[in-house]
């Protein structure tokens, strides 16, 4: 029996969307008072309370954007380009372009750092993060340490939707929508198994369209039963960890969308991380008996009394698979550890580096407290250093990470 997804009038507490929430992992969707003091909830709508695409052109126009068109397929997503963001408002106020999807659009670090200036509006911060999604350890390190960041604007046509998927890593997401309506599909991770094509579990091959769904493929997809949620103008959605879904613009609709994590999610993103290095060591098993062979044939021609690295294969093994886990989903080891590392060095006051307008520091009455907090790190740290990969000892740089986060969790 499909569950329910539980709509609130008023804003939750930190406290309250944590124990009702956060720690279950359940959905919830939360009415316009969250967010009506958003300047983007006023100025992105006309009186008429739809798009005014007029002010968007004029403010975000000149602005480059990345287009899916959702009457394209390619592999498990949609075929992209990049294009001006007026150009894709005119194709679609002339009638055409309807299966384009604005989406991914990093437009609020774009005008926190000043790259676009052709508009007096272009420096205006649009929308204030929510203090209930304050604590956000991706954004948080994202924006202090890198040119990106997991805060997104998407603009599409009734009709354009995002194909069923599972955020990075198992990530939490939250979703408002300034103006229009969407549907959400919602999965349970308990019904994960239940998406999977027919052979395809080992990759997390899942349906594309849960409105389109071949039965010989994916022969289990029938027991499934998703929450389905329509989202209105105003409405923010909690997506919680883990849980597959699937969006569809029941109307032209534009939405601000982050993909974040904290200390209650870690263990989750922690296990994501594990799988998808197997995948990815299991994919390419072939490389590793090349290099080890490779090991064997330069040992055996090295003259008596020199020595071997007996660990460089394994460095160079462990080196492909993390290149090749980030390219995939965008984060290895190295960067989710050194994640933690700032967000160890915010909860205790240890100086960091902070861009706040950015991403200011999070206060700590909205975050667990820093015992749950070490806690939950503490439990992949330790798990971590005992794995027989060794990534800790054979990733350049990781071990002085992993040493500051056992001083960060005040381990002897």
């Amino acid at each position: 029996m499909a569950g329910v997804c539980p709509r609130l009038d008023g804003v939750p507490s930190y406290d309250e969307f944590l124990e009702r929430y956060l720690l279950p992992n359940q959905p919830v969707t939360v009415g316009p008072s969250l967010i009506g003091t958003w300047p983007a909830y006023r100025t992105w709508r006309g009186e008429d309370g739809k798009i005014d695409w007029v002010y968007l052109k004029d403010a975000y126009g000149h602005c480059n954007v990345t287009v899916a068109d959702c009457s394209t397929r390619e592999f498990s997503d949609q075929r992209r380009e990049t294009m001006l963001f007026r150009d894709v408002v005119s194709l679609w106020e002339s009638g055409q372009g309807r299966s384009l999807y604005v989406n991914d659009w990093h437009l609020a670090r774009t005008l926190a750092k000043g790259r676009s200036s052709e508009s007096p509006h272009a420096r205006d911060a649009f929308y204030t993060t929510p203090d209930i999604f304050r604590d956000d350890w991706m954004n948080a390190y994202y924006s202090a340490h890198t040119e990106d960041d997991f805060r997104f604007v998407y603009v599409g046509a009734a009709g354009t939707f995002t194909p069923l998927h599972r955020d990075v890593y198992t990530s939490y997401s939250w979703s408002t929508n300034i103006c229009g309506r969407k549907r959400w599909w919602l999965f349970p991770p308990e019904q994960t198994p239940l998406l999977f094509r027919k052979g395809g579990e080992e990759h997390m091959e899942t349906a594309y369209d849960v409105q389109d769904v071949d039965p010989e493929e994916y022969p289990l997809f029938s027991q499934a039963r998703p929450i389905v949620v329509e989202q209105n103008t105003g409405e923010t959605i909690f997506v919680p960890s883990g849980w597959y879904h699937q969006v569809e613009n029941l109307t032209d609709c534009i939405s601000i969308n982050h993909n974040w994590c904290n200390a209650v999610n870690l263990p989750s993103l922690y296990a994501s991380m594990c799988a998808k290095v197997l995948e990815v060591e299991r994919a390419l098993e072939d490389v590793r008996e090349l290099l080890v062979q490779n090991n064997i044939t330069v040992a055996s021609d090295q003259s008596p009394g020199s020595h071997s690295d007996p660990d460089r294969w394994r460095r160079e093994w462990v080196s492909i698979v993390q290149d090749v886990v980030e390219k995939d989903a965008g984060w290895n080891w190295m960067t989710f550890w050194r994640m933690v590392r700032h967000a160890l060095r915010l909860a205790t006051g240890t100086p960091c580096q902070v861009v706040d307008e950015l991403w200011p520091v999070t206060p700590s009455s909205l975050t667990p407290s820093l015992d749950f907090i070490r806690k939950r790190v503490k439990d992949c740290y330790e798990d971590f250093v005992e794995r027989p990969q060794h990534e800790g000892s054979l990733v350049p740089g990781l071990a002085d990470v992993l040493e500051d986060v056992k001083v960060l969790l005040g381990m002897p």
